[in-house]
């Protein structure tokens, strides 16, 4: 790209991605909502995500997964395109690693309260 996309043309874009890679996985895709889990939702695999993460690093011209955000914090539609948006403008980044190992701490609490029910 010759100029910086806004964060509604990043938005686009990783939507356009998500939807091909939906298509070619499952057949269909329909209209994507931020908190869609890329995996139980859409039926993505890791290898799906990461065609897809080099397919949007080469049409966006950064790679957020360097440096900034864990590639396995990636669990839904809206953590892709923040990934994607915050590379580009890091004004946008709020809390950085702080909330990314917070969240991980979530889930990691979540998994186990649900072993123990279960």
């Amino acid at each position: 790209m010759l100029s910086a996309p806004t964060p509604a043309q990043i938005e686009r874009i990783v939507h356009g991605k998500i939807r091909a890679a939906a298509v070619e996985r499952i057949g269909k895709a329909g209209s994507l909502r931020g908190g869609e889990k890329l995996n139980a939702h859409l039926g993505l695999t890791s290898l799906d995500l990461a065609f897809l993460v080099a397919e949007l690093d080469a049409q966006l011209a950064v790679d957020p997964f360097a440096k900034l955000v864990s590639i396995t914090s990636v669990r839904t539609v809206e953590d892709l395109v923040r990934a994607y948006q915050q590379a580009i403008f890091p004004e946008l980044r709020v809390g950085g690693e702080a909330d990314a190992l917070a969240a991980a701490a979530r889930r990691g609490k979540t998994r186990r309260a649900r072993r123990e029910r279960g």
